[in-house]
């Protein structure tokens, strides 16, 4: 039985720049830039240290990258109703690869804050998904089993970690097919 849905933010909550921006390299270039990311979101890596890197690597100017990181992004308002409606039979969590805690301080409000349980940035943790502990440290703080939860995340690597522990999974490419494939796991639940 269903008892918790846990969310993405960047590619799910949110536009993910990032995502994109590696998606336009050369080949040879995409896993080394993925793996500068996972140092900076595990708090390996400062922002500075990223900026740098990626210029070393890609040869792109650090202000560019640096914008690509801060830029504003456009939060999903369809999901976040979504959210709030499930919220009285779910508990909801929000799991993030993240370096910094820009997704308190500047991108959800407090209002949308509280629609999550509870909210885990792996640059607080020093844990980055696809690392299992991470989902284990999310159901745990839910409360729940890793079996008992629905990872929505636009990474397949990240869906197939969680899988491997039991959790269900949503591949997110957009609002409607997220909600399309969520239903029939919600069916045996209590909501």
């Amino acid at each position: 039985m269903v008892k918790a849905l846990i969310f993405d933010c960047f590619g799910v909550l949110t536009t993910d720049y990032w995502k994109e921006f590696v998606g336009s390299l050369p080949a040879e270039q995409v896993e080394p830039a993925r793996a500068l990311m996972y140092d900076h979101d595990s708090a390996r890596l400062t922002e500075a240290e990223l900026i740098d890197a990626v210029k070393k690597l890609t040869g792109q100017a650090p202000r560019g990258v640096e914008k690509l990181l801060n830029d504003e992004k456009i939060k999903n308002l369809e999901l976040l109703d979504y959210i709030k409606r499930r919220k009285d039979s779910y508990k909801i969590g929000l799991l993030s690869n993240i370096g910094s805690n820009w997704i308190r301080d500047t991108f959800l409000s407090q209002a949308e804050q509280s629609l999550f349980d509870d909210m885990i940035f792996s640059y607080e943790t020093h844990l980055a998904k696809p690392d299992p502990e991470i989902f284990e440290l999310m159901a745990e703080r839910l409360g729940v089993k890793p079996a008992e939860c629905v990872l929505v995340d636009d990474s397949e690597g990240h869906c197939a970690a969680a899988a491997k522990l039991g959790t269900k999974t949503v591949i997110y490419e957009n609002f409607e097919q997220m909600k399309h494939q969520l239903k029939p796991l919600l069916a045996d639940s209590k909501g």
